[in-house]
């Protein structure tokens, strides 16, 4: 008997795919995301968060947290109140709340959540553990195109007196820092007017493509020139149509 015998394909498992998946940092774009994951869990210091795990039309990995209330300290709200004594939305939730609008047609504040068992990195332990939290089951596999920014931010280091400061050096990330619709590219406030057209799609994707932001106050990016990002997606079959059910 061959060693080989217990190696024959078998039609009902999924086989080798094309992607280069991983975590890296991707060039300034747009980009057609697939949910894989949405929970909310709260900070320490008692702010929610909606945590996403997306991937792109070519496999690779993009996850932010969108803070959407303030810390328990601060009043756990939504918004703040700026230095004219006007309310305003906390950019995380309006970020949250357009992903549910243009994915499900409800509002974040909506949606329900199933209490799940996934796999998160813990600083105690240094590891990965199985940890309890809320998952957004509706937004599990939903698509939008996210406008994504490189920037390049200070690695901040632990002061004696327990705060975070600059440690000189940088580092580039990635930001969510606009949502559209994936079928027809629309944002929320486009919707809502009912637009003819993804004007803004258009223009975010004139102004921000290929560029780095420089969030460091003056240091400068640590890699090379930005190369156009383009659409990471192109090809890629958008989401079914899902608006406000308006």
């Amino acid at each position: 008997m061959s060693l080989l015998n217990n190696l024959k394909t078998d039609n009902t498992i999924a086989g080798e795919s094309d992607n280069l998946g991983g975590f890296s940092v991707l060039d300034s774009g747009i980009y057609l995301l697939t949910i894989e994951r949405a929970f909310v869990q709260a900070s320490a210091g008692g702010a929610v968060g909606l945590h996403l795990h997306t991937t792109t039309g070519d496999g690779r990995t993009f996850r932010t947290t969108l803070w959407m209330t303030s810390s328990t300290a601060k009043g756990g709200t939504p918004f703040y109140v700026d230095k004219n004594g006007d309310k305003k939305y906390l950019p995380g939730f309006l970020q949250a709340n357009a992903i549910a609008q243009l994915t499900t047609g409800k509002e974040i504040g909506e949606l329900d959540t199933e209490v799940k068992v996934v796999s998160l990195w813990s600083a105690d332990a240094s590891a990965e553990v199985p940890t309890k939290v809320e998952m957004l089951m509706d937004l599990l596999n939903k698509q939008f195109y996210g406008g994504i920014v490189k920037q390049v931010v200070n690695k901040n280091v632990k002061a004696a007196d327990g705060s975070y400061v600059p440690s000189g050096e940088t580092r580039e990330e990635n930001e969510l820092d606009k949502v559209f619709n994936a079928e027809t590219k629309l944002t929320v406030a486009e919707t809502k007017a009912n637009a003819e057209g993804p004007n803004f799609y258009d223009q975010w994707a004139k102004k921000n493509t290929g560029k780095v932001k420089d969030r460091t106050g003056g240091a400068k990016a640590t890699g090379g020139k930005p190369i156009a990002a383009g659409n990471a997606s192109a090809g890629a079959k958008p989401a079914a149509k899902s608006l406000f059910g308006e």
